[in-house]
C-alpha cells in the first residue's frame, strides 16, 4: 500500500513540473503570435519628406585657396665683399627707388681710382709730346702706338674702379617698405650675406589654382573675389596671367591676379579663400545634397513613382553648401525623397510626410 502511494506522489510532482514550465511557454507563443491580418514590418509604408526637382540658371562659381604676394620684392645684398660704413633707413619705414641705404668702405677703391687718375694725367702728356715727335718724324709708329694703348688701358681700369665705387652705395631698387636690418655698422658685407628686404605692397598679388577642367572657362581680365581671416571685408582681383601648364601631380592650373591694396590690409603670405565666378548654369537642375546615395561607382537617388520608391543613378556636377548639381538621371518634375534614406528600399511604400 505504501509502495503504491509512493507511485502516485511521484507522479503528482512529475505533472506538477511539467505544468510550471510548459504552460508559461504556450501561453507566451500564444501572445507574440502576430495577428493574421498584420503586414511584415519590413513591408510597412516608410515616412519620407520628398522634394520636386525644378531646373534654375544658377552662378557658377569655383573655390579655392590663395596666398598674397607682395608686388614685388627683393633681398638686398652686396656685389662687393666689404665692410659696412653706415645704414641710412628705419626699420619698416617706406624708402624711394634710388634711394641710398647700405655704405661700403670705399677707401681702398677711392685709393686706387686716385692713382689711376695721376697715371692718366701722365700718360696724356707722354702722348701729347709723342704726337709733336711724331709730326716732326723724331719717333716711330710703334713708340706713338705704345703710348696711345698705355692710355686705354689706364682708362679702362678707371672705368672699372668707378663700376666698383658705385657698388659701395647700396640704394632701394624700387619704392615700398623695408624690413628689418640683418646687419649692422661694422659687418662685413659678401655676396651671401642678405642685409634687408623690400617689399612693394601698394596692389599685392593673388596666385591660386584652379581644376585642369576649368581652364576652359575663365581667362585673363576676369574679375575675382576673396576674402581673408580676421577681416569681415571683401576684396576684388584681376586676372593677369597663369602658368602655361598643368601640374602632373595635382591636375591644376596656377593662376595670378592683382588687386590694389589700399591701407594696406593685404599682407604677403596671408591666405586667402577665393571664389572665381564662370559662366552662369542654364537650365541647371539642383538637389539637396541628403538625398544622394554614394556606391561603389557613382550615385543615387530615390524618387517617388505611384506612392513607390525606385532608385534612380544620377551624375552629380557642381556642390554648394547644402545643394549639388544633377547633370543627368533626373528631369523638371520629378519627385525625389529627402529623408530616412536609410530605411529606404527598392519598391518600398512610401508615406510622404512634407514636400518641398
Amino acid at each position: 500500500m505504501k509502495k503504491y502511494f509512493k507511485h502516485i506522489i511521484i507522479a503528482l510532482i512529475v505533472l506538477i513540473t511539467a505544468g510550471v514550465i510548459i504552460i508559461p511557454k504556450l501561453i507566451s507563443t500564444k501572445e507574440n503570435k502576430p495577428p493574421a491580418n498584420t503586414q511584415d514590418g519590413r513591408n510597412a509604408p516608410v515616412l519620407a519628406d520628398g522634394f520636386i526637382v525644378n531646373t534654375v540658371n544658377a552662378e557658377n562659381s569655383i573655390r579655392t585657396i590663395g596666398t598674397i604676394v607682395s608686388n614685388e620684392e627683393v633681398e638686398l645684398r652686396s656685389e662687393l665683399s666689404k665692410k659696412i660704413t653706415g645704414i641710412y633707413f628705419k626699420e619698416g619705414s617706406n624708402v624711394s627707388k634710388g634711394q641710398l641705404l647700405f655704405k661700403l668702405d670705399d677707401s681702398e677703391l677711392s685709393a686706387q681710382l686716385n692713382k689711376l687718375l695721376i697715371e692718366e694725367e701722365l700718360a696724356v702728356k707722354n702722348l701729347e709730346r709723342e704726337s709733336a715727335l711724331m709730326e716732326k718724324s723724331l719717333t716711330t709708329q710703334q713708340e706713338y702706338d705704345i703710348l696711345v694703348n698705355t692710355l686705354d688701358k689706364i682708362r679702362a681700369d678707371i672705368e672699372l674702379v668707378e663700376i666698383q665705387l658705385s657698388k659701395t652705395d647700396i640704394t632701394a631698387p624700387f619704392s615700398g617698405i623695408i624690413g628689418f636690418k640683418k646687419v649692422s655698422i661694422g659687418s662685413y658685407a659678401t655676396p651671401s650675406v642678405v642685409l634687408a628686404t623690400i617689399q612693394d605692397i601698394g596692389k599685392v598679388k593673388l596666385d591660386f589654382t584652379i581644376p585642369e577642367k576649368y581652364v576652359s572657362e575663365f581667362s585673363k581680365g576676369q574679375k575675382i573675389t576673396f576674402t581673408i581671416d580676421g577681416s569681415p571685408d571683401a576684396f576684388e582681383g584681376i586676372v593677369t596671367a597663369y602658368e602655361p601648364k598643368v601640374e602632373n601631380n595635382t591636375r591644376s592650373l596656377t593662376v595670378r591676379a592683382v588687386c590694389t591694396n589700399s591701407g594696406r590690409k593685404l599682407l604677403p603670405g596671408t591666405f586667402a579663400n577665393v571664389t572665381l565666378n564662370l559662366h552662369e548654369l542654364e537650365n541647371a537642375i539642383f538637389i539637396p545634397s541628403q538625398a544622394l546615395i554614394p556606391k561603389l561607382k557613382g550615385q543615387d537617388v530615390y524618387i517617388l513613382k505611384s506612392g513607390f520608391a525606385k532608385l534612380v543613378n544620377v551624375e552629380t556636377g557642381k556642390r554648394t553648401e547644402e545643394n549639388i548639381q544633377i547633370t543627368s538621371g533626373l528631369n523638371s518634375g520629378d519627385t525625389i525623397l529627402t529623408t530616412n534614406i536609410l530605411r529606404l528600399r527598392p519598391d518600398a511604400k512610401v508615406i510622404i510626410q512634407e514636400i518641398k
